[in-house]
């Protein structure tokens, strides 16, 4: 398995908890800058950047399966408050949180 392989598979493992690229790259086996390069040569995506959208891929599933509230679901996604979350899930997905889950759809 090549470093990019094992931070992907490191990540997904471990979305729900915080992540420093220290903590990747070392069970990538690599420095900080070998992982910076390999993953955005295999990925297009800086790791941090990775990350995040996989983390607001995730809360958009909770919200469109009915999640009740959206601070937690901001939270659990790793921000700090409703506002940052909302933010960045639209800068994302183009639609707010309260979107997706008041039409509990993926598919936009």
């Amino acid at each position: 398995m090549n470093p990019a392989q094992k931070a992907l598979w490191y990540i997904e493992g471990h979305l729900g908890k915080p992540l420093t690229l220290d903590e990747i790259s070392g069970v990538a086996g690599v420095s900080r800058f070998h992982l910076v390069r390999a993953f955005a040569a295999a990925t297009d995506f800086s790791v941090i950047r990775y990350v995040r959208a996989r983390r607001l891929t995730e809360a958009a599933q909770a919200l469109a399966a009915g999640a009740p509230n959206i601070l937690h679901v901001a939270l659990d996604a790793d921000y700090g408050s409703h506002e940052a979350f909302t933010r960045a899930f639209r800068d994302h997905f183009g639609v707010t949180p309260e979107t997706v889950r008041a039409t509990a759809c993926l598919d936009k």
